[in-house]
């Protein structure tokens, strides 16, 4: 066991029994006193996958350490219970916003609106997440974390940059909206959060949509992919703003 911040023998035991079992790349393991962890290995890939998704232990070095930096400086991301070399173990952190948003069972805009302001938190620090589709944030019921940082840089970045990242967690609300009855409210709700904290950056990112504005003809020759369907509405929704 390369390390754990604290004794935990039932945890280290559960580590231990999955690393020694056939390879999964993300894995969840439920331990005796019904706490369920989730351990992240490196990617193994070879040939054609490899030069599409790029270098699998690259993404996984660039999350770990991310989710160390945003710990250091007090960002809601998942914390490392353990890791080695090659692999990483987080605790359960709930739902994630994309499965809040297909259950149609009770108000999830309070949810959206605190995934929203995460995100300008993030960017206001000058961070970027690198992909933030709303798979990628987690509720536990009190608090959103964000995972999956393997795009992640601790480069802090320019305003465009932060702008760009908030255009891809925009595209997911939308994409990801096409699937279920009236998403406007909880998109309204992310939205407006994350407006209200980083008013500089969302007007960043006005500015980018604007110059976007040749592909929605483009995206509309895929008009059967939910993710090209989505960017004029995503566009439309910062252009709206503008009045």
């Amino acid at each position: 066991m390369a390390s754990l911040t604290g004794t935990d023998p039932m945890l280290e035991a559960a580590i231990q029994a999955a690393l020694t079992g056939p390879y999964h790349r993300i894995m969840a393991l439920d331990l005796a006193d019904g706490r369920k962890v989730w351990l992240k290995r490196a990617e193994h890939l070879t040939g054609r996958m490899r030069l599409q998704k790029g270098d699998g232990a690259k993404g996984f070095a660039r999350e770990r350490d991310g989710l160390h930096l945003l710990a250091q400086v007090g960002l809601p991301a998942a914390p490392i219970l353990a890791e080695g070399p090659d692999w990483f173990v987080t605790p359960d952190l709930g739902s994630t916003l994309r499965q809040l948003m297909w259950d149609p069972e009770g108000d999830k805009t309070p949810v959206f609106a605190a995934a929203g302001a995460a995100l300008a938190r993030l960017h206001l620090q000058s961070y970027r997440h690198g992909r933030p589709a709303i798979r990628d944030f987690c509720w536990n019921g009190t608090d959103i974390h964000f995972i999956d940082l393997e795009r992640f840089s601790p480069v802090k970045s320019d305003p465009r940059g932060l702008a760009l990242d908030l255009l891809i967690f925009a595209h997911s609300l939308v994409a990801d909206g096409f699937r279920v009855a009236g998403p406007v409210p909880l998109q309204e709700a992310a939205l407006g959060a994350y407006r209200d904290l980083a008013p500089g950056i969302w007007a960043q990112a006005q500015t980018t949509a604007a110059w976007l504005r040749w592909l929605p003809p483009i995206a509309r020759l895929k008009s059967g992919s939910r993710d090209f369907r989505a960017i004029g509405p995503t566009l439309e929704l910062f252009r709206r703003d503008q009045g």
